[in-house]
């Protein structure tokens, strides 16, 4: 190449990166960039923050020195702090310690803490058999949480009500009203997964829970009591089951190329289906609980650019009478139909389905819009595609070439509001019936 190839080529950095002639502007161009300079600049300050952790980061090696800070040198043993944000709780902090190599063949053990949010206290231990059984994997785990203002709207897919005249019962009366309930949970559960071949497994989990509900306080919103009535909630008074599952899943999502970073699904599927029975301890009627979860990734474009696809569904075969009102399929929230308060709406059956649209920013951060759409039914004969829930927003996920960092996300709905979330969980996890809430 010699100096006339390049004659007339602008200078670093004033590269348009259009291949019309730039001193070519129409009007209406001129205009079009005229209009959008607004977007554009709210657009970058909303980003900029993220933008700026992410050159932080990499400018000063964070990774590093968190490594350094909280763990040892073989990077096996560690705290991990913690901190979310939930709308309609506050902020939760907490920490994790792990030994992610117990006795030298990967096996795991955490152990976890926190306050604040939607818990009180929470405590969590876990440990894992890594690669010591091969193709068996087994884990055993315990929590014991304290919630003092989870929310109950009533059960069934029903508008926001005015306060009525008297307590009333939430199985057939269709009073929808935000309210809240104090809960003591402590649970065991121990789950074994085998892997029959290539990308199918086949897990059995069961789990031993024991719950106990009273109202909240009134500083933390309406009291559950003044709204519904106790007698006419089932399990108020305290439940205690024994809950098994089967369940067969197939599950090759990943990441296209060795280039992408580890936690961005940009390819493959998973379908799920799963059956279980609980077992009440207290006397009360036996029932059953299933469903599927169907999801699939489609890369279209480098970056990656990806367009995902969910399809959840999930029942319960026990009545309103029967089913305690914390075991109903629940929606609304930070994992499902976004743009919903968190346990918006439950009963016997639920659908969600999901559209999302991710690409990345920078090798630390990537962007998504998504749309979700669902809604609850009282039976499988009820039914429907009308009257749908649809909620939608943005989200900003934070991650490192090989682990998931965190995700934040924006989101409102077709019947109003708007919601501020920061969550350590994939949207996409799969959502364990067995230590579920």
């Amino acid at each position: 190449m010699t100096a006339a190839d390049v004659a007339g080529a602008p200078v670093a950095g004033d590269e348009s990166g259009r291949t019309d002639p730039v001193d070519d502007d129409s009007v209406a161009r001129q205009g079009l960039r005229g209009a959008l300079f607004v977007p554009k600049v709210a657009v970058n300050l909303a980003l900029s923050p993220a933008r700026l952790s992410a050159w932080a980061y990499d400018r000063y090696h964070l990774d590093e020195l968190y490594y350094r800070v909280f763990f040892n040198d073989a990077r096996t043993i560690g705290v991990i702090p913690s901190a979310s944000f939930t709308s309609g709780f506050g902020i939760n902090a907490g920490a994790r310690f792990v030994d992610r190599d117990l006795f030298g063949a990967r096996e795991q053990l955490s152990i976890a803490a926190g306050i604040g949010g939607r818990y009180q206290q929470v405590y969590k231990v876990a440990v894992q058999s890594g690669d010591r059984l091969g193709r068996v994997a087994v884990e055993l785990d315990g929590q014991y949480e304290l919630r003092p203002k989870d929310p109950f709207y009533g059960i069934g897919d029903n508008d926001d009500s005015a306060m009525p005249a008297a307590p009333v019962d939430p199985r057939f009366d269709p009073t929808a009203i935000e309210t809240r309930y104090r809960e003591r949970l402590a649970r065991a559960a121990g789950i074994v997964a085998v892997q029959l071949v290539g990308d199918l497994h086949l897990r059995s989990a069961s789990e031993l829970t024991d719950r106990t509900f009273s109202p909240s306080d009134t500083r933390d919103g309406t009291p559950i009591d003044t709204v519904y009535d106790p007698a006419m909630l089932v399990g108020y008074g305290g439940v205690r089951y024994v809950y098994s599952e089967l369940e067969l899943r197939f599950d090759d999502r990943r990441r296209a190329t060795q280039y992408e970073p580890r936690p961005f699904y940009s390819v493959g599927s998973l379908a799920a289906v799963f059956g279980g029975r609980i077992h009440r301890l207290d006397g009360a009627p036996d029932y059953w609980r299933y469903g599927a979860d169907l999801q699939h990734f489609v890369r279209i474009g480098e970056g990656p650019r990806v367009v995902a696809l969910r399809l959840r569904g999930e029942a319960v075969s026990g009545t309103r009478s029967e089913v305690p009102f914390t075991e109903l399929p629940q929606l609304g929230g930070v994992d499902d139909l976004r743009g919903y308060p968190t346990d918006r709406f439950r009963d016997r059956v639920l659908t969600l389905g999901t559209i999302e649209y991710s690409w990345d920013l920078s090798p630390l951060l990537s962007a998504s819009a998504f749309v979700d759409t669902g809604r609850v039914f009282g039976s499988l004969d009820d039914f429907g595609f009308g009257h749908l829930r649809v909620g939608y927003g943005v989200a900003l996920q934070a991650h490192t070439e090989n682990s998931f960092g965190f995700q934040s996300s924006l989101s409102s709905s077709i019947d109003g509001g708007l919601f501020l979330n920061l969550s350590f969980n994939p949207v996409f996890a799969i959502d364990e019936r067995v230590r579920r809430r």
